[in-house]
């Protein structure tokens, strides 16, 4: 490596984690006040809270890792064109675009680093910390918070349906079960006053059961005391939450839309969300890009201020276009696919065009 290049990228890393430290910082800041009431209320102990925040660090590292580029390459090369030090490279034959090779291999690095840290480390943060948070520190299953009304779901051939789930008993009131054979005509029908969870290892056990055979004639109907439930639902999956796919992984949200496939409900407002999993990481590189060319003002103007708004802004224009196509990706207006892309292309373009420019003197 040049020893340009090394001093380039030495002064990049070094911004570049003074930003992510002091984003990361404030963020959890905030955070930590707005939660400290709860917390706080519910007697919670201090292992646990700080777990709870410590768990919360992956996603702020994630979201931050393009605010902390932009800070990075703002400060970095901003400075030295302030400096005249950008000047003096370029005078000695040097372009712009050979300067800034160690901004594309750190802004490519990071994008590959954003996208394992999204499918490795988020998920399961996430997932701890909403589990310490509402079942550990507000305790909201036993307190009945997790309780819901009138649902059903589907697995196979067969559709569940619940009048109540009370989450403080762990129970599962008015159920029925129906069983539709390769036509979907009814086959047997299962209804039960009340569905208990036993154990982990005993499962459900239904009470007060009355089942129907409609592939008898006539209709044969039995009457039990006490039946296990063969399903493999816990608890916890009937609890009012759900993971929010910005939050899932690739892996995840993809096994999720193949099982809602297979249980026949619409999955059209969750591609754009999949597929953004392997388009999204690309936003630190492109950010990156597309601030340097205003990296040179200073070097024009002698001032850094215009040159940060004007990088601002292009910068986060990138993400008004993200959630705009996202957006017309879930009302089904945009291929999902190119609704995923669509920033990507459009600012990489935009970004492209700003580095084209910035070689030619004005």
């Amino acid at each position: 490596m040049k020893i340009l290049h090394r001093y380039i990228l030495g002064l990049l890393l070094k911004n570049f984690v003074i930003g992510l430290s002091m984003f990361v910082f404030l963020f959890l800041m905030v955070d930590f006040f707005d939660r400290l009431d709860n917390v706080l209320s519910d007697g919670a102990s201090f292992m646990l809270i700080v777990t709870y925040f410590l768990c919360k660090i992956p996603l702020m590292v994630g979201l931050m890792l393009p605010i902390a580029l932009i800070f990075s390459v703002l400060f970095t090369f901003g400075l030295l064109a302030k400096s005249s030090e950008i000047t003096a490279m370029r005078a000695s034959g040097q372009t712009l675009f050979w300067l800034a090779r160690p901004l594309v291999v750190m802004g490519l690095v990071l994008s590959v680093f954003s996208f394992l840290l999204g499918e490795y480390v988020v998920p399961y943060a996430e997932r701890k910390q909403k589990q310490i948070y509402n079942l550990e520190i507000r305790q909201k299953d036993k307190k009945g918070g997790y309780s819901q009304e009138d649902f059903w779901w589907r697995n196979g051939n067969s559709f569940f349906a619940v009048d109540l789930f009370n989450s403080s008993s762990k129970t599962l009131n008015t159920f029925s079960q129906f069983e539709l054979d390769a036509d979907w005509n009814a086959v047997k029908r299962t209804d039960a006053k009340v569905v208990e969870w036993i154990s982990d290892d005993l499962g459900w056990s239904m009470r007060d059961v009355v089942r129907y055979h409609f592939d008898t004639q006539p209709v044969s109907v039995e009457h039990y005391h006490q039946v296990p439930l063969v399903i493999g639902e816990r608890p916890e999956d009937f609890y009012g939450f759900k993971d929010d796919p910005s939050t899932m992984s690739y892996r995840e949200i993809r096994h999720f839309i193949n099982k809602q496939r297979n249980n026949g409900v619409s999955t059209a407002e969750y591609l754009p969300d999949m597929y953004s999993k392997l388009a999204a990481p690309f936003v630190v590189f492109i950010v990156g890009m597309i601030v340097l060319p205003f990296t040179l003002i200073p070097s024009r103007t002698g001032s850094m201020a215009q040159s940060s708004l004007a990088a601002l802004f292009v910068a986060f224009a990138y993400f008004a276009v993200d959630s705009f196509s996202i957006s017309m990706g879930r009302a089904d207006l945009l291929p999902a696919l190119l609704a995923a892309w669509m920033a990507n292309i459009v600012m990489g373009t935009v970004a492209l065009i700003l580095n084209l420019g910035a070689e030619a003197p004005r």
